[in-house]
Order: C-alpha cells, then structure tokens, then sequence
C-alpha cells in the first residue's frame, strides 16, 4: 500500500509539473493552438476572370515586426498576387512593432514597407489604418508618409474610399479604433464620423476596417468600448464586413446582425486562438485573407504561408 501511495503521489506531482509547464509555455507563446477547432469543408477557391469588372482585395495585419514568419507570409501573398489582381491591399494596423515611427524621414518606412513590399510585385494602393503599437511613436508621421508614398494610403487617422466596378459603388471606410478602445480619447468624434460617412453611403457594398476587432476568439478578444458602440452602427447601415487585425491569427465570425467580422492579424507574429459560437472559420496560422467581388457574389478565402486554407462565398 505504501508503495502505491509513493507512485501515486509521484505521478500526481508530475502531472501537476507537466500542467504548470503547459500554462507558462501556453502564456509566453511558446505553444501555439487553434482551440475547440471544427471540422469544416475548405471550400472551392474562385478565380479572377475579369480584372476590370471584379474587385480584389488583400488583407494583411500586424507586420510590424522584421520575423521570418512575416518574410513568409509576404511572399505566400506575392505568389497569390500573381493571380488575384488585386485593387489594393489593406494593412489592419501594428505597422511598425514595437513603438511606432518617430518622423515621416524614419527608415523603418523603407524597412518595414517599401521593402518588405516591393512595388515591382505590389504596384498598387496600401489603405493603412493604425494600432495601438503605432501610438507609440508619431502616429501623425504615418498619414504625413502618404504624400511621400506612391502607394502608401492614410490621408488620416480615418478617412473612405471609393472603388466603382461597373455601376457597382464599393466604399471602404477606415477608422482608427485606438481612440475608441481608450475611453480617455476621443472615441465618440471617430464613431460620429463614422455614423455621418456610412449614412451618406449609397454604396452597393460596405466594408469598414480598424485594427482592433468587434468579435474575436483571440487572446486579446475584443474590447468593451469596442463591442458596447460599434456593432450598433454596423448592423444600423447595413455593413457587409468588418476587417480587423490585433488577434495574431485568421479568423471569420458572423455576428448574426447582417455583417460578418474578418481577423487577419497574423503577419509577423502569432498567437493561439480559440473557436467560439461565433465562428466561422479560425486558425492560428501565419497568413493573410483575399476578399473577391464580382457583382452579387462575393468570396473570402484565407491562406496560410503553405496553401489555402478556407474559403467561403458570402452575402447574396
């Protein structure tokens, strides 16, 4: 019996070890997992047949950080570009890890940007939003880089624009929730603005983007100032999608309100995640999403540095 009580308590007191080691190596990262995933059918990919009456779109967050994974995951969308025709790129915040740009002459512009992005693959507009890493440096800097940029897009901290395809009216409508997330900013002059610009829109197709998500699985989840006003004034003005980043992996939620939630956060740094009633589709994988329209059909498909990942048509 006492031999027993020993093993017992030995394999208890492992089993106790093992458990604390998972917590730390979970907590710092070190372990990274897609938590409560389902098991859903990777969809058919659609093709790009007609540039000029299509709408193409690549989605990229958090690749502020000079990483091997975001060296990856910036030539996993090179080869896709190849194919995809993209009208622009949207960059969901965090560009520059860990505090920011200090002056519009900084070289983590050409570091963390030009180079990164080079305009012989990437010839096309960057719509760029800001994080909350951004805010440690001059946030102002990024909107100034826009007149020195021939790609680079942030005339401000917020600001809309239009895509026509046909005598279809698609507006993208960036917004900066880092003064929203802190309630010592000013969060109710940005959802204003917001609510004004989407009751103008005539738009066929709405997408609203900004760093922080409304719906998230992730480790950061999403923010009470967040959920407590935005969502309101999407389902209100009938948004199609929200694109967001902040969450380092991929992720699409439906909020069962009209508007789905995009999470592509995973450019340079990745982090678990976690399938909620919510989900759609998650992964913590390294990677960026492609939003395809043409006319009433619309598609958003992930893909991670290796293949495809998921696909799903939306909308009509």
């Amino acid at each position: 019996m006492k031999d027993l009580a020993k093993r017992t308590a030995v394999v208890a007191a492992l089993a106790l070890l093992l458990y604390a080691c998972y917590r730390v190596a979970a907590h710092n990262q070190w372990i990274i997992v897609t938590h409560g995933e389902r098991v859903v059918e990777i969809g058919e990919a659609p093709q790009v047949i007609d540039p000029q009456s299509e709408f193409s779109l690549l989605l990229i967050g958090d690749t502020g950080y000079d990483s091997a994974q975001r060296t990856q995951v910036v030539a996993a969308m090179r080869r896709h570009s190849k194919g995809a025709a993209p009208d622009a790129v949207v960059l969901l915040g965090d560009n520059f890890y860990e505090h920011g740009v200090d002056s519009v002459d900084d070289p983590r512009f050409q570091t963390d940007f030009e180079t990164v992005f080079d305009e012989s693959s990437f010839p096309f507009p960057f719509y760029v939003c800001l994080g909350n890493h951004d805010y440690g440096g001059d946030v102002n800097a990024q909107v100034r880089y826009t007149e020195k940029s021939d790609r680079w897009t942030m005339p401000d901290n917020h600001y809309s624009v239009r895509h026509l395809i046909g005598d279809v009216a698609i507006d993208l409508f960036v917004i900066d929730t880092y003064l929203i997330a802190n309630p010592n900013r000013q969060g109710k002059e940005e959802l204003d603005w917001l609510d004004h610009q989407l009751t103008q829109s005539d738009a066929g197709f709405k997408i609203v983007i900004g760093h922080h998500p409304a719906i998230s699985g992730g480790k950061h989840g999403a923010y009470p100032a967040i959920t407590e006003t935005l969502p309101a004034l999407l389902r209100e003005h009938a948004v199609d999608l929200y694109l967001s980043g902040h969450d380092h992996d991929l992720q699409l939620n439906d909020s069962g309100q009209g508007w789905l939630q995009i999470v592509s956060g995973s450019g340079s740094k990745l982090r678990s995640t976690t399938w909620t009633d919510q989900t759609i589709f998650a992964k913590a994988a390294p990677g960026f999403c492609w939003i395809l329209i043409r006319g009433d059909q619309r598609w958003v498909t992930f893909y991670s540095t290796e293949s495809r990942l998921y696909t799903t048509r939306v909308g009509n």
